[in-house]
C-alpha cells in the first residue's frame, strides 16, 4: 500500500486547512505544463468565468479561452438539470438529466502547512501540501492575510524530480452569492428550446478535483 505523506519534513501538520468558500464568483485560469506552448493546438491555457453556489446547489462555468472556448456549462443540481450552450455562428443548447449530488468543495484535512510560503501578486501566501511519497503531490497556496485560495499545482515524481502537470489560479475572486441570472441560461434559450442530450457531461475540475462542477 502506498504511504500517504501529508507534507514534507518542514510541515506543520496541526495547522488547520482553511475552509473552501461555498459561494463566490471568480475567474479560473488553468495551465497545462506538459503541453507544447509553441503549437496552437491543443491549447495549454484555459480561462473560465465561474459563478459557484454550493449552498443553493447550482453553478455556471463560461469557457472564455482554451479548449471548449465559447461553451457555457450550467449545472443546476437544484432542479436536476445540466445544460451546455454554444455561441458563435452556429449556436446550440443541449440539456440532460443531472442526478448526481453537487460535490462539496474541500481541501483534504490532512494537507500539511509548510513552514515557508510564497509571494504571489506581491502578497504572502501560505502553502499546504498533500503528498504521496515518490508519486504525486498537490501544492496549494492560500493568502496569509485573508485565507483566500489563490493557486494549486499538481506534480508527479518523474526521474528523480517533481514535474508540474497542472496549475489552477483563482483570479478576480468575490465571496458573494451569485445572482440568479449568473447561473441561468442566456436568452433566447429556455429549458424547452434546448435539445435533449442523453448521458450528460463529465465534471469540470477547476481546482484539481477539490473543486468540481
Amino acid at each position: 500500500m502506498r504511504t500517504l505523506i501529508a507534507g514534507a519534513l518542514a510541515a506543520t501538520a496541526s495547522a488547520a486547512v482553511p475552509a473552501f468558500p461555498l459561494q463566490f464568483v471568480a475567474t479560473v485560469e488553468t495551465t497545462a505544463h506538459l503541453v507544447d506552448k509553441s503549437k496552437p493546438y491543443p491549447p495549454w491555457k484555459k480561462r473560465i468565468k465561474l459563478a459557484y453556489d454550493y449552498l443553493n446547489k447550482r453553478a455556471r462555468a463560461d469557457i472564455m479561452e482554451g479548449l471548449d472556448a465559447g461553451k457555457n456549462f450550467t449545472r443546476r443540481y437544484d432542479t436536476k438539470q445540466d445544460y451546455v450552450t454554444t455561441g458563435g455562428t452556429f449556436p446550440s443548447c443541449q440539456r440532460s438529466y443531472l442526478g448526481e449530488r453537487m460535490p462539496l468543495p474541500k481541501i483534504p484535512d490532512d494537507a500539511a502547512k509548510q513552514t515557508s510560503g510564497a509571494l504571489i501578486d506581491d502578497e504572502p501566501h501560505d502553502e499546504y501540501r498533500v503528498e504521496i511519497e515518490g508519486l504525486d503531490r498537490v501544492r496549494v497556496w492560500v493568502s496569509a492575510a485573508t485565507g483566500r485560495y489563490r493557486r494549486l499545482t499538481n506534480e508527479n515524481w518523474v526521474d528523480g524530480r517533481w514535474v508540474a502537470l497542472m496549475t489552477y489560479d483563482i483570479l478576480d475572486f468575490e465571496e458573494v452569492a451569485p445572482a440568479e441570472d449568473a447561473v441561468a441560461l442566456d436568452a433566447p434559450w429556455t429549458h424547452e428550446t434546448c435539445d435533449r442530450h442523453v448521458g450528460g457531461w463529465p465534471y469540470l475540475h477547476l481546482f484539481h478535483h477539490y473543486l468540481a462542477v
